[in-house]
């Protein structure tokens, strides 16, 4: 059950490239919505054992100044310098949270203090998409913090997600390999963070063991094309908030976008048969745009163009 004024009330979890950040800029907008400035706080998945980025790792603020990696320093350096201009602009209560955000103690009160408790919102919450690869461990403690979280599961075709991670790493460096070498990209996509992220049984099968499935809305990013409105009344319903305009629904801008690289058929071949067996079982158990994903295995592009083409299904269901 919900517990009393428990903060957060919801989190986005999910694979990378799968509209996260798309779905958390629109969520900003909505007035009864409140998101953390920052997406992708990282509390949960803080611990070095897991393949994503440790921001909350150390703990102690003096900790971090002291012994700060170069990425903590930009941290540091960027929140100095949102504070000094909210106090100029006379944003004190903006002032206030990046402040903690930046300079607080990192365990689980001042996580709960990231969320506001004088603001007029029905609803708070923040997006990570690497609580995704979370072990159990971690995923009772979100249940230990409210018992009635709802979670928002962002998933993307495997296979296209896939290769746009390793086409986003490349492009701001994190990854370095050639994008005509088959052997490179292949090693690369054995990479746990690359593995993890796509296996969504995985997530499901864990989350379950602590949440009802009537807390667990599956979003699917190719709904974002096909029908962006529909992806949001979905979202608005699950939370409990009204619908949104369907003005206020950016369905023309996209948000860390990665480069756009042809996958070479050998890569596909791969990913085809990584993920086909999962691909199989999500389209019987999830059906919508699974089905899409299991129609395309194989497929010629001129035979993708028909399968999008025929792809109206619903954007958003409950597992």
């Amino acid at each position: 059950m919900m517990i009393q004024d428990a903060r957060p009330m919801f989190l986005g979890i999910g694979a990378n490239k799968a509209g996260t950040s798309w779905v958390h800029s629109q969520l900003s907008k909505h007035p009864q919505i409140w998101v953390t400035p920052v997406k992708e706080v990282h509390f949960f998945d803080r611990s070095p054992i897991y393949p994503s980025p440790n921001y909350c790792s150390r703990s102690s603020p003096l900790s971090r100044i002291l012994n700060a990696d170069t990425w903590e320093r930009e941290r540091i350096k960027k929140s100095l310098k949102i504070i000094f201009k909210s106090v100029f602009n006379g944003k004190i209560d903006e002032s206030i949270w990046w402040t903690h955000w930046s300079f607080g103690y990192y365990n689980e009160a001042w996580y709960q203090k990231l969320f506001p408790t004088n603001t007029a919102h029905f609803t708070y919450g923040e997006i990570t998409p690497s609580y995704s690869i979370l072990e159990e461990q971690d995923i009772s403690n979100i249940k230990r913090i409210n018992a009635g979280m709802k979670l928002l599961f962002f998933i993307r075709n495997p296979i296209d997600r896939a290769w746009s991670s390793i086409r986003h790493s490349v492009d701001i460096g994190k990854l370095n390999i050639n994008l005509d070498a088959h052997e490179q990209i292949i090693e690369a996509l054995k990479q746990p963070r690359v593995v993890m992220r796509g296996d969504y049984e995985r997530t499901l099968e864990n989350y379950l063991k602590y949440f009802d499935s009537s807390q667990i809305l599956i979003c699917f990013y190719e709904a974002i094309q096909e029908d962006p409105i529909g992806l949001m009344s979905g979202i608005t319903q699950f939370l409990g908030v009204d619908y949104f305009e369907e003005k206020a629904v950016d369905n023309k801008s996209r948000v860390n976008v990665s480069s756009s690289y042809l996958m070479p058929a050998v890569v596909k071949d791969y990913l085809c048969k990584q993920y086909s067996p999962m691909i199989n079982r999500l389209s019987q158990t999830l059906g919508s745009y699974a089905k899409v994903w299991e129609q395309s295995l194989f497929a010629s592009e001129i035979e993708l163009d028909t399968v999008r083409d025929k792809s109206q299904f619903l954007p958003t269901l409950h597992p």
